[in-house]
């Protein structure tokens, strides 16, 4: 092995799943090189890694607005340049470890002329869309889906896989100079979430924080443009990019998010999650954080989840016993 290829041009959380295959690849093949084809919103994921030889920014032919340059002229000539680029890296093994197909990936892989292709099919593939699947096909963690395709790792036990971040150290002593000197456990509410059905309501984020701030400092995470419509009793924090996000996270000591990315950040930072799920096995089981967690789920919605619930949990994790880093 020369050369190895990961595709991973999907969701945030997505590529902080397969940072563990990374590592995992590279310890099995030291000498060899290890490239990443990820996308313009998730490759800061990939800073500082050691283990990652080159990370190269995918091109969008339809989606031209999430492309480096806009214009069909430039993404067409951006694209073909990506293209040629991988083709002349002559990559002896190309890895798409997404647990599902997906289909812009493979698509893309087939220009690169790899000599090895290693993807799942409509045969091992997972879909949690798909009622079938569901029913009769067996349930893994996303971060184990590429191992799944890579039996030359070996038995690999979830328990003990960890996922890689490395924050950015001028930007990470910023934001310790921001929160200043710890005196409570930090606690980090992550109130954004693009699915509604994963949304927590704000009203529950704003009692949540006022029953968590009389013991510990908490700290609003939060989408730039989705700013709370309802005071909550917590500093606001909004990050413009993933490296401040990791960066910042970095110096909580426990976070409560829904499934998002920040849960997948969290378990790869090594701090305790409290995590809220829908009541759906396919989703709790397949992206539960790999890290001390509590999980919740209690309706078809996240935000059939009580406040009660969340407290609970928080206590169980740190507040009982004021654990901080």
């Amino acid at each position: 092995m020369k050369r190895i290829l990961i595709i991973r041009i999907d969701f945030l959380g997505d590529l902080v799943c397969t940072t563990a295959l990374i590592r995992s690849i590279k310890q099995r093949w030291p000498a060899a090189e290890l490239h990443v084809l990820a996308n313009r919103d998730n490759q800061e994921v990939l800073l500082n890694n050691p283990d990652v030889t080159q990370c190269h920014t995918y091109v969008y032919s339809k989606h031209r607005e999430r492309n480096r340059r806009p214009g069909r002229l430039a993404t067409l000539v951006d694209r073909w340049e990506l293209i040629w680029r991988l083709r002349r890296l002559h990559v002896d093994l190309l890895v798409i470890p997404n647990g599902g197909m997906h289909k812009n990936s493979i698509q893309f892989a087939r220009q690169l002329n790899a000599r090895d292709n290693r993807w799942h099919d409509a045969e091992t593939g997972f879909d949690d869309r798909n009622p079938v699947h569901v029913a009769n096909r067996a349930l893994r963690h996303e971060a184990l889906s590429g191992y799944a395709l890579m039996p030359e790792l070996g038995h690999i036990n979830i328990d003990a896989l960890r996922l890689q971040l490395y924050p950015v150290p001028d930007i990470r002593a910023r934001w310790q100079t921001f929160f200043g000197n710890r005196t409570r456990p930090r606690i980090g509410l992550f109130i954004s979430n693009k699915s509604s059905r994963r949304r927590w309501p704000i009203e529950k984020w704003r009692q949540l924080a006022a029953t968590l701030s009389p013991q510990g400092e908490v700290f609003v995470f939060h989408h730039p443009t989705e700013l709370p419509m309802t005071p909550i009793a917590a500093r606001s924090l909004v990050t413009p990019s993933v490296k401040e996000l990791v960066a910042a996270m970095s110096l909580l000591d426990l976070v409560i998010s829904a499934d998002s990315a920040p849960v997948h950040i969290s378990s790869a930072l090594q701090i305790p999650v409290v995590a809220l799920f829908e009541a759906r096995p396919e989703k709790y089981r397949r992206w539960y954080p790999l890290v001390r967690h509590e999980l919740l789920y209690a309706g078809p919605e996240v935000a059939s989840i009580p406040v009660e619930a969340v407290v609970a949990a928080v206590h169980r994790l740190v507040l009982s016993t004021e654990e901080v880093k």
